[in-house]
């Protein structure tokens, strides 16, 4: 198993960073990885525990996800239910903590298990590699957006 994590600081309050970073309607705007966001299960505006959610990537990657936490303003969780050939399991948290009124620690961590377990030695390197960068570029994103964005909605 591979672990993926990055941290990045971003000057908006951890109201704003959580809503820009679960708000389908505003993802597009930041997020440099997906094609495609569509709610299969549960409702698109009210993310819960057991919504499923199925992701197609740039590249054309597809991956159906199920959210297994969800507290706002500070943490959400994923598991892949079904996902590219080369995963036999993924599993992904995003995490904000206020560190001041208007500052937030954002970190994304990954955890991969590649597939087939015979190649896993060659596979999990190469997909490490390529989550780390998508994990960098994202984090890039939405600090930008947020920081770009300003804090428009009163924090609740």
């Amino acid at each position: 198993m591979a672990i993926i994590e990055r941290t990045a600081d971003i000057a908006a309050s951890v109201q704003q960073v959580y809503r820009a970073s679960q708000d389908y309607a505003v993802r597009y705007h930041w997020d440099p990885f997906p094609e495609r966001i569509e709610v299969v299960a549960g409702a698109p505006d009210s993310l819960s525990i057991g919504t499923r959610v199925r992701v197609r990537s740039k590249l054309g990657m597809r991956m159906l996800v199920e959210f297994v936490q969800v507290k706002p303003p500070t943490h959400a969780a994923i598991v892949m239910i079904d996902g590219p050939w080369f995963l036999a399991k993924f599993a992904g948290s995003w995490v904000f903590e206020a560190t001041a009124a208007n500052r937030t620690a954002a970190r994304f961590r990954y955890s991969i298990v590649a597939r087939p377990a015979f190649a896993r030695w060659a596979i999990e390197p190469l997909a490490t590699r390529y989550f780390a960068s998508v994990v960098e570029r994202r984090l890039a994103g939405l600090k930008t957006y947020c920081e770009r964005l300003g804090d428009p909605v009163p924090s609740v």
